[in-house]
């Protein structure tokens, strides 16, 4: 772990009035579309760095008034006198032109890349820079950080793309592995709602839920839900009529562009993060895939939605040891050292990093455990089939947390005793481990089994279940059966008929202690963070109606087994 040089000291608003200046700018594109940005420009004679944030959030406050965060998550690039640069994308708040959500790339057009590379002319030509702007952003802004590393504009030398909204139709917001998730709904006001005309006001909420979110949405049919609140949304109207994963979503997925990237890239994530936990990694599998000669780093910890940046010691150490190091090397000519290519601060054993060279590391292997005979995860196939009956109107909650008023974070890593008494899943629990299992890869899940309807998501939990009985969860993941040999092509399965289905779960970081023993979980509802499947086959599972919901009995059969990532 590396140290932050130079200047240090408490970022106060009357040090920041007397060595900043604030301009707001209207940046012009190159199709006369112009840009709102704030730019803050440190009180100095020498040529400076630049560190830039691209967001269809608010940039409050507008006006004179300083940001706050200027005092928190960007005080290190304040205190070293970086020129700072907030925008708002196209369309959102005072930017002019038409927002589109997570807007392809379009080498014969305008997108996000051709406007972070005419932002970056224009601070070039009109600012005192050093030549080197940096680029980051959390969420939807990770988004915006991908998009600036495909923009190849020569003087963009760093990004770090942190938690990035990546492929809403795999894993990130909006669906998992193609099953659809309400939980947009608590922030989609932001970019679903159109606008009439630029301003700084918000959007009203997309949903009025007073109460719990679980009786909100339960026994209430997909297609009445959409009905209703899709009406207004043309974005929402749009997805609803891309049930597959067709060229609609695949062209929204900036990741498969990241081949001969530039800019040295610093990908974070969070093994907690209920939002977008599938962007990092992916981001990272592709770059290194498609532009292996990128300096590329990962980073990883047991930490909720952008918490690295804001909690504690957590945000002290990233922020001081981790992203300012990686941003004053490429841009300042730093001395500091640069991080791991690959740092991981694993859940269950949170207390010693892990420097890596690769993810996974070299010499890693794989760990397989049958779901087998008196619940057992065992070495050896089970010899028996078990079942469990999944009912719509009584689906499993995503969170034990009742009543639950959102989607609390603390789901991704709770208690899970208060579930898994239910009847409607199966449960499978190793022998105590004799010694730690570190657990630093993917997951992947291999299902044999049969259902008596003709669809059904199928869940699975991996839990730490320690000494004491608590069930930690450490990962869950969705796949619809609908899905089980194609995402582009879904078919419906034969009642009765036995079928495979594989896919992995998002990667984990996560060392099992001594005394602890792994346990799985297999069901097919995650209510509501995922919208409950009707369990018959519909060409298009977002108009189900209110009688295409049915009970299905799911068959588990001897085979079934999940494969973890280990590291000696």
């Amino acid at each position: 772990m590396t140290t932050t040089t130079g200047n240090t000291g408490a970022v106060t608003h009357k040090w920041l009035s007397a060595n900043y200046s604030k301009k707001e700018i209207m940046i012009p594109m190159r199709d006369g579309v112009s840009l709102y940005t704030a730019v803050y420009i440190p009180v100095t004679d020498a040529p400076r760095p630049v560190i830039m944030l691209r967001t269809p959030y608010p940039l409050s406050p507008y006006g004179k008034t300083f940001a706050r965060n200027l005092r928190t998550i960007m005080r290190n690039f304040v205190l070293h006198r970086y020129i700072i640069v907030y925008q708002n994308v196209r369309g959102t708040y005072l930017s002019e032109g038409d927002f589109v959500n997570i807007r392809p790339l379009d080498p014969a057009g305008i997108d996000e890349a051709t406007d972070t590379y005419d932002t970056a002319e224009w601070l070039l030509k009109h600012l005192n820079t050093n030549g080197n702007i940096g680029v980051k952003g959390t969420s939807y802004p990770g988004f915006y950080a991908t998009m600036a590393a495909l923009s190849r504009h020569p003087a963009i030398k760093a990004v770090s793309p942190q938690a990035p909204v990546t492929d809403w139709f795999m894993g990130d917001d909006a669906h998992m592995h193609g099953a659809f998730q309400y939980s947009l709904y608590t922030f989609g006001n932001f970019f679903f709602r159109p606008r009439k005309k630029p301003g700084i006001r918000s959007p009203r909420p997309l949903v009025d839920i007073d109460g719990d979110y679980y009786d909100h949405f339960n026994g209430k049919a997909i297609s009445d839900i959409l009905d209703t609140v899709g009406k207004d949304l043309p974005f929402l109207a749009e997805m609803r009529e891309h049930p597959t994963y067709d060229q609609f979503w695949s062209e929204r997925n900036p990741a498969r562009h990241l081949h001969d990237i530039r800019s040295a890239v610093l990908i974070v994530g969070g093994w907690y993060d209920t939002e977008d936990p599938y962007g990092p990694l992916e981001t990272y599998r592709q770059l290194r895939r498609l532009s292996p000669n990128t300096p590329a780093y990962l980073v990883q910890g047991p930490w909720y939605h952008g918490t690295w940046r804001k909690n504690g010691i957590e945000a002290s150490t990233f922020l001081d040891r981790i992203e300012y190091p990686f941003f004053a090397h490429y841009l300042d000519n730093s001395a500091d050292t640069l991080p791991a290519p690959v740092l991981i601060l694993p859940s269950g054993d949170s207390s010693l990093w892990r420097h890596l060279p690769s993810w996974p590391a070299p010499g890693t292997r794989q760990l397989k455990l049958f779901c087998s005979d008196h619940n057992t995860l065992a070495d050896t196939p089970s010899s028996a089939s078990c079942s469990y009956t999944s009912d719509p109107s009584h689906p499993i909650p995503f969170t034990a947390t009742v009543p639950s008023s959102g989607w609390p974070r603390e789901a991704a890593h709770e208690d899970q005793r208060p579930l898994t008494r239910r009847p409607d899943l199966l449960t499978f629990t190793s022998a105590p481990l004799t010694e730690t299992l570190r657990a630093e890869g993917p997951v992947s899940i291999h299902l044999e089994l049969a259902i008596s309807t003709t669809d059904a998501d199928m869940v699975i939990k991996l839990i730490d279940r320690h000494p004491d009985g608590t069930e930690q969860l450490v990962r869950y993941g969705v796949k619809p059966v609908r899905f089980r040999d194609s995402m582009s092509h879904p078919a419906p399965a034969t009642p009765g008929k036995p079928f495979t289905m594989e896919f992995n779960l998002n990667d984990i970081g996560h060392h099992f202690l001594p005394g602890h023993r792994i346990m799985a979980v297999i069901q097919s509802s995650l209510f509501p963070l995922v919208a409950m499947n009707p369990q018959t086959f519909l060409g298009n599972p977002l108009y189900a109606k209110k009688e295409d919901y049915r009970p299905c009995d799911v068959i588990l059969l001897s085979g079934t087994n999940i494969s973890l990532t280990v590291s000696d």
